[in-house]
């Protein structure tokens, strides 16, 4: 077992961020997440706002290698996990559930009454993890608007939204 840090990413961990992305999108199966997703990563200057917001952790090793990360942000008023990426090297050693855990400490410290997410219902380290941890599948009739439009987002850019699910966990 790999000795891990969770931290509060600063601007150094962030080149490390896109790299780690494409890692973890290259484990889906491509009729969940298409060829042309597969390099797509989130933009340097939203990176840089959550860091700037205190709302994305890292994982890092003995090696000070960033090998995860999680972040967070605000949707339909309630914290709203953006993005929980781990390489596959370092998966299946908890380091998802700790960098989830450091995301629901601080949703419960900003006194949120629930942590939303939209994920993959059908994919073990998907849906299934996270209901592991407590967290509920909700119907579209308890969707915010904001979240709709993620979904609406999704679905324009060509994902296939029937395998998505939006889930929250009572803080």
């Amino acid at each position: 077992m790999v000795s891990i840090s969770i931290r509060l990413a600063d601007p150094g961990h962030l080149a490390a961020i896109p790299g780690i992305e494409i890692a973890a999108a290259a484990m889906f199966p491509e009729a969940d997440l298409p060829l042309e997703f597969r390099h797509k990563v989130t933009e340097m200057r939203d990176l840089r706002a959550a860091v700037d917001r205190g709302q994305m952790w890292v994982a890092v090793n003995e090696q000070q290698k960033t090998v995860g990360f999680a972040s967070a942000d605000v949707v339909d008023g309630q914290a709203y996990l953006e993005e929980l990426d781990v390489l596959p090297d370092f998966g299946r050693q908890g380091i998802g559930t700790r960098l989830l855990a450091r995301v629901i400490n601080w949703a419960r410290d900003q006194q949120f009454r629930y942590l939303v997410l939209v994920t993959f219902r059908h994919l073990p380290w998907n849906a299934p993890f996270y209901e592991k941890l407590g967290f509920e599948v909700l119907n579209s009739s308890e969707h915010g608007p904001e979240i709709a439009g993620l979904i609406k987002e999704e679905r324009l850019a060509g994902l296939n939204v029937a395998n998505r699910v939006v889930m929250r966990l009572k803080l």
